[in-house]
């Protein structure tokens, strides 16, 4: 047996037109849609993303809780977007990934002016 995986992200038009092309995706296919990350996992991922970044632990605990917060707000707030307007802002872990890396570009960009 083949078995084939195929990822999308479903932010933007290409996921729906991807869909309208090739309407077999839908109907021959099992879609697995990712659920949100749970609290523990969003910290472990920003523990290890922030590893190497040089700053105390004190800071950094305060750092991953950040991010976490920024996420989970986002999130929530989305939420209440569809419910009110019925219009999708999608938060995925890529998303938060994205977060995680600004913060370090933006600390590193920061840390080279002073």
């Amino acid at each position: 047996r083949l078995h084939i995986i195929l990822a999308f992200s479903p932010i933007g038009n290409a996921f729906r037109n991807r869909m309208r092309q090739f309407p077999s995706l839908i109907n021959c296919c099992t879609i697995d849609w990712f659920q949100a990350w749970p609290d523990d996992a969003l910290e472990m991922v920003a523990n290890r993303f922030l590893e190497d970044v040089d700053m105390e632990d004190d800071v950094r605990s305060a750092c991953v809780s950040l991010c976490k917060h920024f996420h989970q707000s986002v999130r929530r707030l989305s939420e209440k977007y569809f419910s009110t307007l019925r219009r999708h802002n999608y938060v995925t872990p890529t998303s938060y990934l994205e977060l995680i890396m600004t913060f370090k570009v933006l600390l590193g960009q920061k840390r080279k002016e002073t």
